[in-house]
């Protein structure tokens, strides 16, 4: 079977700085090449070669335009459609589509793994009429983007499959009129074959994710400075690039008031100082400074290590459709804390290890902290108890055995569909 996994235009996939998508379609697709030809389409990063094979699967890196230029073309794209963004667009990194339509041909693929771009799959069917295709949803965007758009996307789609129940709750309930299929694949995490019942390294709090908006790094400031004044030996390292998401990805879709708010730290807003880490240092009395640590990206395999030296793991996102974070510091038998938001109470839920607060609220958020740090023995308990069940339901060879699950389902839609649109001859008398 050949497969073709399109990443999204602005994914990085391979080792050592990936994003959450690049290491789900990095990890899944190694597993892959013992069942499958796996060729997986990404852009290419300055420096980086044209081909790469990595664990006999192929990786195809396509030499785009510079991602800046279509955020300026997008920021003026929101004066005028401000409900339907650019990046919604099938024009959107064209000259990126343009490329993996070709390669699409090239290939002649079985099956094609689409990346969260549901407004390039109708250019996709009709480079590629009898293949399956897949839509792989990382985010809510069929339930945000324009209605007609995204029908036209799923009517040339076989199979939907989304990162979390939640994702597709919102995605069936929009489409309850079309018999579109949707199934759940969710995220993965590394196996820790090293887990302990020990806690980490008492009072260091993690947080892993875009320093960005809609993580609610703010409410974390403002819960922070209650639980240093408590615990004055606790320390916070934050981990994960500082990239504003557009606002056009989200904040400017969303139905939630409170993450329609946060524009206010956008160009314009009220709390903008810059970026958006600026807005959050300035927001650190200088007598806490140093209990906190801005750490930037880390390769992976030492992002693994963080998470198993940490007490806590903390995300107070105002949105999320999953929750990596919290999975990867599980399977190291760190517990977490998060807020009740998308994905994450799924998790959370499921699994255990962790506690639930309402989002955008620092005091219940400081009060969770507070006491999960000053219960170490009984936090670390929780984390250890609940890292078998995640190498049960999230590890990666389980998601990739699901994902050849769903690439079967996918085929036999398509056969279906094409059985179903074949002229039928009547019976003679």
């Amino acid at each position: 079977m050949k497969v073709v996994i399109l990443s999204q235009p602005f994914d990085t996939v391979t080792p050592p700085t990936q994003n959450s998508v690049g290491i789900w379609t990095y990890e899944v697709a190694r597993r892959l090449a013992s069942d499958c030809q796996t060729t997986v389409l990404a852009r290419r990063s300055r420096g980086m070669p044209a081909h790469l094979e990595i664990d006999r699967v192929r990786f195809e890196l396509l030499k785009c335009a510079p991602a800046r230029l279509w955020g300026i073309a997008s920021r003026f794209w929101r004066h005028v459609r401000p409900r339907s963004p650019l990046v919604a667009q099938s024009i959107y990194a064209l000259d990126y589509l343009a490329q993996a339509l070709r390669a699409i041909r090239r290939i002649s693929p079985d099956i094609i793994h689409v990346q969260n771009f549901p407004q390039y799959v109708p250019a996709i069917r009709r480079a590629a009429p009898k293949a399956a295709i897949m839509l792989h949803m990382h985010c809510d965007w069929l339930a945000e983007l324009d209605r007609e758009a995204m029908k036209r996307a799923l009517a040339a789609t076989d199979l939907v499959v989304g990162c979390s129940g939640h994702v597709m709750a919102g995605a069936r309930n929009r489409f309850a009129d079309l018999d579109t299929v949707f199934a759940v694949l969710p995220n993965g995490a590394p196996e820790s074959h090293n887990v302990s019942a020990a806690a980490g390294i008492p009072g260091r709090v993690l947080f892993v994710g875009r320093v960005s908006p809609e993580k609610g790094l703010h409410t974390l400031m403002k819960a922070w400075q209650i639980v240093t004044a408590e615990l004055p030996a606790a320390r916070l390292e934050i981990v994960g690039p500082s990239v504003t998401l557009p606002r056009e990805f989200l904040i400017d879709l969303s139905s939630d008031n409170d993450v329609r708010d946060l524009a206010r730290f956008y160009e314009g807003g009220r709390e903008c100082v810059g970026s958006y880490e600026a807005a959050l240092r300035a927001m650190i009395p200088a007598e806490i400074a140093s209990t906190v640590s801005f750490l930037g990206t880390l390769p992976y395999k030492l992002l693994t290590e963080r998470y198993a030296q940490a007490s806590l793991l903390v995300n107070p996102s105002l949105s999320e459709s999953f929750g990596m974070s919290l999975i990867e510091a599980l399977s190291a038998g760190t517990p977490v804390l998060a807020t009740r938001v998308g994905g994450m109470t799924e998790i959370v839920e499921g699994v255990g290890g962790g506690v639930l607060v309402e989002k955008n609220d620092p005091q219940a958020l400081a009060a969770q902290m507070i006491d999960l740090l000053a219960n170490p023995a009984r936090t670390a308990r929780m984390g250890f108890q609940a890292a078998a069940r995640i190498a049960d339901r999230y590890g990666w060879e389980k998601i990739a055995e699901s994902t050849l699950s769903q690439y079967a389902a996918a085929l036999a839609l398509r056969h279906a569909h094409v059985e179903a649109s074949r002229p039928h001859l009547s019976a003679g008398p």
